[in-house]
């Protein structure tokens, strides 16, 4: 498989960006910690469009790594292939996080690496108890040991956040991760067109949306960053 590294000299830089398409929240699975309320019966996904447009405003010099993710990429390999597409082109790292149901399958196993492979990603499976249920871990671990360098396989103990279907139901520590992340952030576009930055403990806060150009929402993020969120940290949702 021609996958690379993720672990790429930019990414150490809080300055620059992971920048991260989810193009749907829809999933096989229906886990009782998801963050995103994702399900199988979801139909929305990211306009194609209206992303194109966006990319075209983004200073791709302050991106370190494209990353793809939702609800499971593995179900709607169409449509996140179509989002790798627009910027494929671009000499940067891709990543992909999955929950691994696709081990389950042969077929499945095939095509989701086959996109793996195109695209040169660097697989991140999840370990959680509630996806292991649904993986063939033989299948996972086997192929990680076969491609050490592309394959992350996550831990049953994960951080768990605040929100989705945990909102209100575990405790929220701020280690006021906003200020003291040195590596790059990541932030991700939403299937509504929403721009998520991901570096916080618990309600990862929105931070502007596809009608605005890349400059102002990187500016807003630093901004923010510097000033500690202000007064609208740690439970708002959107700035």
């Amino acid at each position: 498989m021609n996958m690379v590294q993720l672990n790429q000299s930019n990414s150490d830089n809080p300055l620059m960006y992971d920048l991260c398409f989810m193009y749907s929240l829809k999933c096989d699975l229906t886990c009782s910690f998801c963050m995103y309320n994702c399900h199988p019966g979801i139909d929305e996904v990211l306009s194609l469009d209206k992303l194109s447009v966006w990319l075209k405003t983004v200073d791709t010099s302050k991106i370190a790594s494209f990353g793809v993710y939702g609800g499971e990429p593995s179900i709607l390999l169409h449509g996140y292939a179509k989002c790798m597409d627009l910027v494929n082109h671009l000499d940067k790292p891709h990543f992909v996080i999955t929950n691994g149901t696709w081990s389950k399958s042969l077929e499945k196993t095939k095509k989701f690496l086959e996109f793996c492979a195109k695209y040169k990603m660097h697989i991140v499976i999840s370990g959680t108890p509630e996806h292991r249920a649904h993986q063939d871990r033989r299948i996972i671990e086997a192929l990680a040991k076969e491609h050490p360098n592309a394959f992350r396989l996550k831990p049953k103990e994960e951080n768990y956040h605040a929100m989705g279907r945990l909102k209100d139901k575990i405790p929220f520590k701020c280690t006021q991760k906003c200020m003291w992340w040195k590596k790059a952030i990541r932030i991700a576009v939403l299937p509504d067109g929403c721009i998520l930055l991901q570096i916080c403990d618990g309600i990862y806060p929105i931070v502007g949306n596809m009608s605005e150009p890349f400059r102002l929402i990187d500016n807003r993020i630093q901004r923010l960053r510097g000033n500690g969120f202000d007064d609208r940290c740690p439970k708002y949702m959107e700035i």
